[in-house]
């Protein structure tokens, strides 16, 4: 009768090292050939990875079980004397990374063109009023007042619009003109005191409401 050879298990490259867990990581650590562990909850020891111990992290002793996929590559790389693996090539701010070419179009796909936003023509600022010529200032944004929605009444364009200010000499008298960006719903006002009287105003030709903002669906 023939004995059966049992065949021994295989010992492990880190049998009779310390092995730590660093707080908050997942790896185990190696420390270095003939490091025990301090008396102490947590300490820094030299590693296989880091063997300078005022680099290395605080760590804590580690007794559960240990495979090879718990530990940390670099503490084995350097435990077995492997090459440390090579390090991405950068690539320098100048040259643009090719990327990959788009995929053709299929024949069966449609292409939907988005057509552009009407254009209208600006009205003029009325030369005069009363008799006497007025000078205007060019257009500039409106601002905007935390009461006030700068929103074109006509067209619904969300704003702002745009203002200018306008001056008689003889009599002072001043104005004051608004203007939608989007349609040109344009208004002229004199200032009467606190009042503003119209004193001629541009109808858009714009469809009502054709610049108001979608709301979601």
């Amino acid at each position: 009768m023939s004995a059966l050879a049992v065949e021994a298990p295989l010992t492990p490259d880190w049998a009779g090292r310390l092995i730590v867990r660093a707080a908050g990581r997942p790896l185990l650590h190696l420390a270095v050939q003939g490091v025990a562990a301090p008396a102490m909850p947590v300490f820094t020891v030299p590693l296989e990875c880091i063997p300078d111990d005022e680099r290395a992290p605080g760590v804590r002793p580690w007794t559960g079980p240990v495979t090879e996929s718990d530990l940390c590559p670099g503490c084995l790389r350097a435990l077995r004397g492997e090459p440390e693996p090579p390090r991405p090539r950068p690539i320098p701010p100048a040259v643009a990374e090719e990327l990959p070419a788009p995929a053709p179009d299929r024949a069966d796909r449609h292409l939907w063109a988005v057509p552009d936003r009407p254009v209208y023509t600006a009205a003029p600022l009325p030369t005069e009023h009363r008799g006497h010529p007025i000078t205007w200032s060019p257009w500039k944004t409106a601002p905007v007042l935390s009461h006030y929605d700068p929103s074109c009444t006509w067209c619904g364009d969300p704003g702002p619009g745009e203002m200018a200010g306008g001056r008689q000499n003889s009599p002072l008298r001043r104005f004051l003109a608004y203007r939608c960006t989007a349609c040109q719903e344009m208004t002229a006002y004199e200032q009467a005191g606190t009042d503003l009287q119209t004193i001629a105003h541009h109808k858009s030709r714009a469809p009502k409401g054709s610049n108001k903002p979608k709301e979601p669906r």
